[in-house]
């Protein structure tokens, strides 16, 4: 049987910094990683039995990305563009998008650019890592 599962390449990430506005693909991706976690709040006591027990506690999502670092400091997405919401410490609205078709579903937040590392390797593309933390709900777009 063949796979049902779809090649990364198509995936994108998308941000704007002004609320409801369209979003800019971030340009040349090369891969991005998106957690959603749930800590766990300890609720163990002598009632337990002597095993632990939790329940649930508070939610939060983060990622990171790599990108070939692209020097239009006026392209919306461009590698500099992303450094400047960085620096500015602003918040911006993100968009997932797995298998490059938003028709597919998509995952949508509003996070803070958290770290920015340019590399220049001798014998590879210039790039730059980029990390983010999510504020608020990370939502699952269900495909239309």
């Amino acid at each position: 049987m063949a796979t049902a599962s779809l090649a990364g390449y198509k995936a994108f990430l998308s941000l704007s910094t002004a609320s409801g506005q369209a979003k800019s693909r971030i340009v040349e991706l090369r891969d991005y990683t998106m957690s959603v976690e749930h800590a766990e709040i300890d609720a163990t006591s002598h009632d337990s039995s002597g095993d632990r027990e939790v329940i649930g506690g508070i939610g939060s999502w983060n990622g990171s990305a790599e990108i070939l670092h692209v020097m239009s400091s006026g392209e919306a997405g461009s590698g500099n563009a992303v450094y400047d919401v960085l620096v500015g410490r602003t918040l911006a609205d993100m968009e997932f998008v797995p298998t490059g078709s938003t028709n597919d579903g998509t995952f949508s937040g509003s996070g803070f650019v958290t770290g920015f590392e340019l590399g220049a390797p001798n014998e590879d593309a210039l790039n730059a890592s980029l990390t983010f933390v999510g504020t608020g709900a990370l939502t699952r777009n269900s495909s239309a």
